[in-house]
């Protein structure tokens, strides 16, 4: 009996080696169907892909198991959470990062009540066609075991097509040194500000990609960052990130204090409060500055209250505390970069990166980035 892991890396092998044409004969149409829909909805509903493919996983290693019942507390149950935290979300990190949870798909609500995933679950799977596809998929191979295998790897080979058309959003273009930085500042503007429509989270992240983009630029160029270093963008989903850094970037000195910090916020203007519980963060330390940047306009609530309350701390703390909008920021230091047309590669660089790591940058957001290269910067 081969082994959970021996089961997903053989599965992996064969999908990733035969046609999906293939992979997917033999499978009834309305079959193919439901995990096309799984697969397709699964960069918002990850934990139904997650859920899906432990429980794929599972009839392959135990048939006689009704992977219906995911709980050990159900009579005749296994405990699904603990077979996906040790098996599936390892392997989807390894092989399909975009795809993975950060810890087991079981932690989402609508998944972890303790009813079996019979076609009367009533888990709150908020998009009815994805719930559907998903709990008929899971009659279907506790109907007839033999089809598990056959599922596994199509629906693997589904995930492998996914992944190969989100590689053609990151194609490499040579950019003209002859783009002008006020028309690189429009291309950026276009794709934070833009209405990506309910259902697309993530855009708060896009400011945070910019402005951490320039100052890869930045380090090498200017003086004020020689023997500094820039700290790793802490993944957007990671719910220890805020205790490991002072803001949404950090420089830090050769000792690993930091240097200076910048705080970003995405359309909320920038208020009397933030202000405070930037000192709050900063009282304890040596940091030089701490930035506060808003992609709001405007971009202060009260720009004479928000002075004085700075003021007020500068007396009892050194660091500057200094507030602007994104934008406005990005113009300034584009100025100081020697190359400023590398920020679209930086910056396309860094949306895959957040994209791979499912980090909160979602596909419409690499397609609307594509889309303003091809017309608004003329990259092909």
């Amino acid at each position: 009996m081969p082994t959970p892991n021996e089961i997903l890396e053989s599965t992996y092998k064969r999908a990733q080696k035969e046609s999906l044409k293939k992979l997917l004969s033999g499978l009834s149409s309305e079959s193919v169907q439901d995990l096309k829909v799984i697969v397709e909805y699964a960069e918002t509903q990850k934990a139904v892909l997650g859920v899906t493919l432990t429980s794929l996983v599972y009839k392959v290693y135990e048939p006689k198991q009704d992977i219906r019942k995911h709980q050990e507390g159900m009579k005749g149950g296994y405990s699904g959470r603990t077979f996906d935290t040790k098996y599936v979300t390892p392997f989807l990190k390894s092989k399909f990062p975009h795809f993975a949870m950060a810890e087991s798909a079981w932690l989402t609500r609508s998944l972890e009540q303790p009813r079996p995933f019979n076609l009367s679950f009533p888990g709150k799977i908020r998009n009815i066609v994805l719930k559907t596809a998903f709990l008929k998929t899971l009659d279907r191979i506790q109907t007839d075991s033999k089809l598990a295998p056959k599922f596994l790897v199509a629906l693997m080979g589904l995930m492998f097509e996914a992944t190969a058309q989100d590689d053609a959003l990151f194609a490499r273009v040579h950019v003209d040194s002859g783009i002008t930085i006020a028309k690189i500042i429009d291309a950026l503007s276009l794709h934070i500000r833009h209405d990506y429509g309910r259902g697309i989270a993530g855009t708060a992240r896009l400011p945070v990609l910019a402005i951490y983009s320039v100052y890869n630029l930045l380090m090498s160029d200017v003086k004020r960052y020689s023997g500094k270093s820039l700290a790793p963008l802490e993944s957007h989903t990671s719910p220890d990130s805020r205790s490991k850094s002072m803001g949404d970037i950090d420089i830090n000195n050769a000792d690993r204090s930091c240097f200076e910090s910048v705080e970003i916020k995405h359309n909320k203007p920038i208020t009397t409060d933030m202000i405070g519980v930037a000192y709050r963060k900063i009282r304890n330390t040596k940091i030089d500055r701490y930035y506060i940047l808003t992609t709001s306009e405007p971009n202060f609530d009260n720009y004479e209250l928000i002075a004085q309350e700075i003021e007020k701390y500068k007396k009892i703390h050194p660091c500057q505390i200094i507030i602007n909008g994104v934008i406005p920021s990005l113009k300034y230091y584009m100025r100081l970069i020697s190359n400023p047309q590398d920020i679209i590669d930086e910056y396309t660089k860094w949306l895959e990166f957040e994209f791979q790591r499912a980090s909160g940058i979602k596909r419409e957001h690499l397609r609307f980035w594509q889309e303003i290269r091809r017309t608004l910067l003329n990259l092909e």
